[in-house]
């Protein structure tokens, strides 16, 4: 039910696609030292990060990189009082969660410059998963149990174009313009024991549009790179069909124009410290935003009802810092290491509930490139992840609901891919 009204974000998630070439000796090497966006060319990839890293890419190329989930283990402590209702116990459990995610990127010098176009994704580009919530306890000494199912599928496809030239000397500029189509299809069925069971399809559908400006200096053996976003913007709407044992029910959200993220900037720097040896440090702020949103929920208790209304959502300052390394072994093979982590706090409330959520996220990054022909390199990405997320619900509405959820997350992400220079 916390999950209802607390905004989740995935930005742990982003790091996990980034994974594209400069030149054949160079593919994925920021994106494996930790997600690093700002420093470290990855050809097309810069597309989709640090654009000024453009303006170093001196031949077209072209790639295909793809990743998805290969382990999710979800452990979840959660609690929960009603008024009026004994619960006795709560259990929830995770049936299955698979994801997907392509990078399509091609980049081409144009007039002082590189542009680069991309097909990418914003968190998954596709993303299933099937939870289960499992309540017993007792009314008015009449005991009951309650089954709810939901299935959840998401598709958030991301096409970004970009270009960056040379500024003057060793100095370069980018600009950047992302946008991400996003549809989420959330099926849920609850039965209960002392009354006819029901089910629900929430659908949301969304825009959002990210534009961002970058700036990198290199002297050869060290780069220093900005990457700085005004502000994430997400026009969207929700819709809900019920379906009651009394009969059918729908909801029609207006559209809604939302800051989803923040003014936000990175900052990093690489240097080469031996001819075989680098390492990469980074370092992001997102500042606060708000934004009103629509908290929907689907009831029979007292009666079959899609009861809605306006909430508040308040994002605090986000902390990214990231790290990694690079080996060169020798003509053919580099290897690369590295790690993030993330913390984000936020609220949400309205007249009669409120929520809190805290979210934190380390991620553990290994990657290699090897060079098959002078033009052409294989990649390969592993990436860890360890997720804690705190939730906290209360409302005042036909009962008083009180709840709290303690989960720690395990994902470990696999991916491969290819670039050719033309």
């Amino acid at each position: 039910m916390a999950k209802g009204c607390i905004y989740k974000y995935s930005i742990g998630m982003v790091v996990l696609i980034l994974c594209i070439s400069r030149v054949a000796s160079a593919q994925i090497n920021g994106t494996a030292m930790g997600g690093i966006v700002t420093v470290t060319s990855e050809g097309s990839n810069d597309t989709t990060r640090n654009p000024a890293l453009l303006g170093i890419v001196a031949n077209s190329i072209i790639n295909m990189y793809a990743t998805g989930t290969a382990f999710y283990d979800e452990e979840t402590n959660p609690r929960m009082h009603a008024s009026d209702i004994n619960i006795q116990s709560v259990q929830q459990s995770n049936d299955y969660y698979y994801t997907f995610s392509i990078v399509a990127g091609y980049a081409k010098p144009l007039g002082k410059g590189t542009i680069g176009v991309s097909l990418s994704s914003k968190d998954n580009l596709y993303l299933r998963r099937k939870d289960v919530q499992k309540l017993s306890g007792d009314v008015s000494g009449i005991s009951f149990t309650q089954t709810q199912t939901t299935t959840t599928d998401e598709l958030t496809p991301t096409v970004t174009i970009a270009y960056g030239w040379k500024l003057f000397d060793n100095n370069y500029a980018g600009l950047q313009i992302a946008a991400t189509p996003y549809l989420s299809n959330n099926d849920t069925k609850t039965d209960n024991s002392l009354s006819p069971s029901y089910s629900f399809t929430l659908k949301e559908y969304a825009l959002i549009i990210q534009p961002a400006i970058g700036y990198l200096m290199t002297d050869g053996t060290s780069q220093v790179g900005l990457r700085f976003i005004p502000s994430t913007v997400k026009l969207t709407k929700k819709k809900v069909d019920a379906d009651f044992s009394t009969g059918d029910s729908s909801y029609n959200d207006d559209l809604k124009i939302q800051q989803l993220e923040g003014p936000q900037i990175n900052a990093g720097g690489y240097v080469q410290i031996t001819p075989t040896l680098g390492i990469a440090l980074e370092a992001g702020f997102i500042m606060p935003s708000e934004y009103s949103n629509t908290s929907i929920q689907v009831t029979d208790n007292p009666s079959p009802a899609i009861k809605h209304q306006s909430i508040e959502v308040k994002n605090n300052p986000i902390l990214l810092l990231k790290g990694g390394t690079q080996y060169t072994i020798n003509g053919s093979l580099q290897i690369m290491s590295g790690i993030a982590f993330f913390h984000l706090f936020n609220n949400a409330a309205n007249s009669n509930s409120m929520g809190r959520g805290k979210y934190n996220s380390l991620l553990m990054t290994l990657g290699c490139n090897y060079i098959y022909t002078p033009d052409i390199v294989i990649t390969g990405l592993l990436i860890v992840s360890r997720n804690s997320i705190d939730t906290y619900y209360h409302s005042e509405d036909s009962i008083s609901l009180e709840s709290e959820t303690k989960s720690n997350v395990w994902t470990i992400t696999v991916g491969a891919g290819i670039s050719y220079k033309l």
